[in-house]
C-alpha cells in the first residue's frame, strides 16, 4: 500500500450528500449530464463525492449486494461518474457506514450496543413515542465493524470497485468514542481477558476492531484501484482525543476534517487541527458546508461572502477546499448553490498555490494535549492575538523552538517530561499551565516548576492577583478565577509572578453570599497563581480551559503577559483586531514563506456563528524575523511589490488595504 502521504484529490471540492427515503418517488427523475456538468463549472468543482450508499441504505446503483432505492429507475452514481469524467472532474464514491437505518432494523445483531444491552444512538428517543411523532436531527442507529455488517460491507465496495473507476472512496461514520459491548463484542473481549469496567482496555479493544475493518477496506480498493485515496470520515473528529490516542486515522490517505463553524464550534478548530495533521505528515481537505447550519438542511444557504470567507481560512491554514451539498431527490442540480460555491472558488483559485503544500513554521511550540477544552482555548487566545505557533509533537527536535506551552491537561509521560527537560536544560523556555505539568493520574509531577503539590482546591472559586511583571493592560485587583487552582506550594527561591486569594468559603445551600461566587479573602494564599522557576513558568490556574468557557479578556491578556516574558523573536507578528487571524506557511519548494490574514468578525445569532461584515483594514504592518534573507515580498492575490523595511534584525512590510483576505509571500 502506498504511503500516507498522498494529495488531496481536488483542491475546489463538493462533497454532494444524498440520503433519500423512501417515501420519495421519483428518484433522479430530473438528472441532466448537461445541467450536472454545468453545475460543476458554475462552482469551479475539480473534484466531488458521489453516493453509492446513503444513511438510509439504499444505494444508488444496480447492486446485487445491498439494496438499490426503491424508487430509482436509472445508475445515478454511474451516469454521475461518466459526467464527471467527461469534463476532467475527479469523483469519489460516498459509502455510509456506521448509519444505515434499513440494515440496523433487519439486522439488529449488527447493531452497536452500550453497556445494558441498548441500541447506541445519536440522541434517545423517550421511551413511549408512536409513528407519528417528530424524529429528532441525526437519529440513527450506530453499527458494529465487529460483525457480520463487516462482511457485508467489504462485499458490496468490492461490487463498486469492480464496477467502477473512482479517484477514491470515501467513508462515513466513524465515531470510535461510543464503545461497542455488542454480544459479539464482549464474547470476543471475554475471550481475551478484558475486563469489561477497563475502560482503557475497552477502548483499545473497541479501536482495534475499527481499525483492521479499516485497513480491510484500504488493503480490498488497493488490489483494484491501486492509485485511489481512501478517507474514514470521523477519524480525525477531536472529541474524547479517542482519534489520536489510538492513531484512528492511521489507513486514511489523506485527512479530511469536517468542520462546520456555524453550529459546530465556530471558526477556530480548523487552525489547531490543520497544524497537526501537516505536521505529521498528511495532506488535508478542510470540510465545511454551504448549508446555513449543517448537514441535512434543504434550502438553507451561506451567504457567497462568507463561503470565500471560509476557502480563504482554509488555504491559509494549508488545506484543500471543501463544500457540503446535499442534492434533491429529483436529482435536479441547485444552480445557486453552485453560483455561490462558484464565487468562493473564483477567489480560491487566484490563492491555493499559496497554502495547499505549505508547512505550519514557528519558533513558539504548543504541545497538544487532546484535551479539547484545553487545547483549543490555548489556541483561541493564540489565534486572537495572531501569534503564530506550531504543533510540537512530531518535532524530532525540540531545540527549533525557543519556547514550548504546555495546555492544562496532564498530557505528559516521563519520556516526553525528560525530553522537556533537556530543552529547558539547552536554553529552551516552558510554560505549563495546571495539570499539564503533572502525570496522567493527576497525584505527581512531572517538571520542576520550583514548587510542590499539595492538593486540590479548596474552595469551588479563587482569585488572581496579578504581580508587577504581569500588569500591562490588566487590573490592579484580584479577579475572578471560574475554576480553582490546584494548590502548589513555592520551593526557597522560588520566584512568585502572581497570587492566588481563596474565597471565604464556597457556595453552599449552608454558606452563601450575594448571587453568584463569594468575595475573595484580603490576604494572598500560601499557594500561588504563577511562578518562575529559571526556564519554566508554571500557571496554576487553567487559564486555557476558562477562556474557552468564560471567554474573559483578563485571562487571555494575563497568559499574553506571561509569553511576552520568555517568547521574544517571533518570526512573524501583525496585529490585526482579535477577531483577525494570522495563518503562516512554509513552502520550501517556491523557496518563500506565505503570510496569511483574514478578517471578518462572526456574529452570535441564536445558535449560530455567522460570517457577514467584511471592514476593510488599512496600513497593516506585518514584521517578519527569518532564518533566510527575503529577497521580495508579494501581496497575494493582486501581484504587488511590497517595500521592505528594516527594523533591527527584523522587517516589515505594510499592507495599504485588504478585505476578508490577503496574503504576503516572503521569497528567499
Amino acid at each position: 500500500m502506498r504511503s500516507s502521504l498522498v494529495a488531496p484529490v481536488g483542491q475546489r471540492q463538493v462533497h454532494l450528500d444524498f440520503h433519500t427515503s423512501e417515501h420519495l418517488e421519483n428518484i433522479a427523475c430530473a438528472f441532466s449530464k448537461k445541467d450536472f456538468q454545468a453545475a460543476l463549472k458554475m462552482g469551479h468543482i475539480d473534484s466531488i463525492n458521489l453516493f453509492a450508499k446513503c444513511h438510509h441504505s439504499w444505494s444508488y446503483y444496480p447492486t446485487k449486494i445491498g439494496r438499490m432505492h426503491p424508487n430509482l429507475n436509472i445508475d445515478l452514481l454511474g451516469a454521475q461518474l461518466e459526467a464527471c469524467s467527461e469534463i476532467g472532474v475527479k469523483a469519489q464514491i460516498y459509502y455510509t457506514f456506521g448509519w444505515s437505518a434499513n440494515d440496523a432494523q433487519e439486522h439488529p445483531e449488527w447493531c452497536a450496543r452500550d453497556r445494558d444491552g441498548n441500541f447506541i444512538t445519536n440522541g434517545n428517543l423517550p421511551k413511549d413515542v408512536a409513528p407519528a411523532d417528530p424524529l429528532p436531527d441525526f437519529h440513527w442507529k450506530f453499527l458494529c465493524p465487529n460483525t457480520g455488517y463487516h462482511h457485508h460491507v467489504l462485499a458490496q465496495v468490492t461490487e463498486l470497485c469492480e464496477r467502477y473507476e473512482p479517484d477514491g472512496f470515501w467513508f462515513d461514520i466513524y465515531q470510535a468514542h461510543r464503545h461497542c459491548f455488542s454480544e459479539a463484542c464482549c464474547k470476543d473481549m471475554e475471550e481475551a481477558g478484558i475486563d469489561l469496567e477497563d475502560a482503557a482496555a475497552v477502548e483499545t479493544f473497541n479501536a482495534s476492531k475499527m481499525k483492521a475493518h479499516c485497513l480491510a477496506l484500504r488493503e480490498l480498493i488497493a488490489s483494484y484501484h491501486p492509485n485511489a485515496c481512501v478517507f474514514f470520515n470521523g477519524t480525525t473528529a477531536i472529541e474524547g482525543g479517542i482519534n489520536f490516542r489510538q492513531k484512528m486515522y492511521k489507513h486514511n490517505t489523506v485527512q479530511d476534517l469536517e468542520d462546520l463553524p456555524t453550529v459546530w464550534g465556530g471558526y477556530d478548530k480548523l487552525p489547531l487541527q490543520s497544524k497537526y495533521f501537516l505536521k505529521a505528515g498528511y495532506s488535508i481537505t478542510a470540510m465545511s458546508g454551504k448549508f446555513h447550519t449543517a448537514w441535512g438542511e434543504f434550502g438553507g444557504f451561506k451567504h457567497p461572502e462568507a463561503l470565500r470567507y471560509e476557502a480563504a481560512s482554509m488555504i491559509a491554514w494549508g488545506a484543500a477546499c471543501n463544500f457540503g451539498d446535499q442534492l434533491h431527490p429529483s436529482g435536479k442540480m441547485d444552480l445557486a448553490t453552485y453560483k455561490n460555491i462558484g464565487h468562493a472558488y473564483t477567489y480560491a483559485k487566484k490563492i491555493e498555490a499559496y497554502g495547499v503544500g505549505g508547512i505550519p513554521t514557528s519558533r513558539l511550540g504548543f504541545w497538544r494535549s487532546f484535551s479539547e477544552s484545553h487545547d483549543e482555548g490555548l489556541a483561541k487566545i493564540l489565534l486572537e492575538k495572531q501569534i503564530n505557533f506550531d504543533i510540537a509533537n512530531f518535532a524530532k527536535n525540540l531545540n527549533a523552538f525557543d519556547v514550548i506551552l504546555i495546555p492544562g491537561s496532564a498530557c505528559l509521560d516521563e519520556k516526553t517530561a525528560a525530553c522537556l527537560g533537556r530543552f529547558t536544560d539547552a536554553g529552551g523556555k516552558l510554560i505549563v499551565i495546571g495539570a499539564g505539568a503533572m502525570d496522567r493520574n493527576g497525584e505527581t509531577l512531572l517538571i520542576d516548576i520550583g514548587a510542590k503539590y499539595v492538593g486540590k482546591a479548596n474552595y469551588d472559586r479563587d482569585y488572581l492577583l496579578a504581580g508587577p511583571e504581569l500588569l500591562t493592560n490588566l487590573i490592579e485587583s484580584p479577579f475572578l478565577n471560574f475554576k480553582p487552582a490546584s494548590r502548589f506550594k513555592p520551593d526557597l527561591g522560588t520566584e512568585i509572578l502572581a497570587h492566588l486569594h481563596e474565597p471565604y468559603f464556597s457556595r453552599t445551600l449552608e454558606h452563601y453570599c450575594s448571587h453568584q461566587n463569594t468575595p475573595h479573602r484580603l490576604e494572598t494564599s500560601e499557594c500561588p497563581a504563577i511562578v518562575r522557576k529559571g526556564n519554566i513558568i508554571f500557571i496554576a490556574p487553567e487559564l486555557d480551559w476558562m477562556y474557552l468557557k468564560h471567554g474573559a479578556r483578563l485571562h487571555r491578556d494575563l497568559f499574553i503577559n506571561v509569553l511576552k516574558l520568555v517568547h521574544k523573536h517571533p518570526m512573524i507578528e501583525a496585529q490585526l483586531p482579535s477577531a483577525g487571524r494570522l495563518a503562516f506557511m512554509h513552502q520550501p519548494r517556491e523557496n518563500r514563506y506565505v503570510a496569511h490574514l483574514l478578517y471578518a468578525p462572526p456574529i452570535q445569532r441564536g445558535n449560530c456563528e455567522i460570517i457577514e461584515d467584511m471592514p476593510p483594514l488599512y496600513e497593516t504592518s506585518l514584521r517578519f524575523d527569518l532564518p533566510e534573507t527575503i529577497l521580495y515580498a508579494t501581496l497575494i492575490p493582486e501581484q504587488l511589490n511590497l517595500t521592505i523595511t528594516q527594523e533591527g534584525s527584523k522587517s516589515s512590510v505594510t499592507i495599504p488595504k485588504f478585505s476578508c483576505h490577503c496574503a504576503v509571500a516572503l521569497t528567499y
